[in-house]
């Protein structure tokens, strides 16, 4: 069973539909939230609505960010930077949602190592039916 909880946080309603989809791939998932950042949302009022998400109960929380450098991924790593129990990762896909949903145990560097592992292994280029490994 999973130790940690999960926040997937980005731009929009792409949380959102991550999650809809990895619970369509796995069933009802406990413990993960989406937090999407609005258009009209500044930066302040999303990081509390992600502190919110994250939770003050002590328990670690694994935070997947859409993107590198955008707004959720800055408030979710300053919010880690302040938070030993919060691991933030960018560049979130599908794969990784379910690969952390499924995983059992804590949140330790080998299963981060792994969802980055499964993030980018499930990045292919396909050319005349066979599959290159973009790395």
């Amino acid at each position: 069973m999973r130790s940690f909880r999960i926040v997937i946080a980005g731009h929009g309603t792409l949380p959102a539909a991550l999650l809809a989809t990895a619970e369509l791939i796995c069933g009802q998932i406990p413990d993960l939230a989406a937090v999407g950042l609005e258009p009209t949302e500044t930066p302040d009022h999303y990081a509390d609505g992600l502190r919110a998400a994250i939770g003050h109960d002590h328990r670690p929380v694994l935070v997947l960010c859409d993107l590198l450098g955008g707004t959720p991924f800055n408030m979710a790593s300053a919010i880690a930077r302040r938070s030993p129990r919060v691991v933030c990762i960018a560049g979130a896909n599908l794969a990784m949602v379910v690969e952390a949903a499924l995983a059992a145990g804590t949140l330790d560097d080998a299963l981060v190592e792994r969802l980055i592992e499964v993030g980018r292994g499930g990045i292919v280029e396909t050319e005349r039916h066979r599959a290159r490994r973009v790395s």
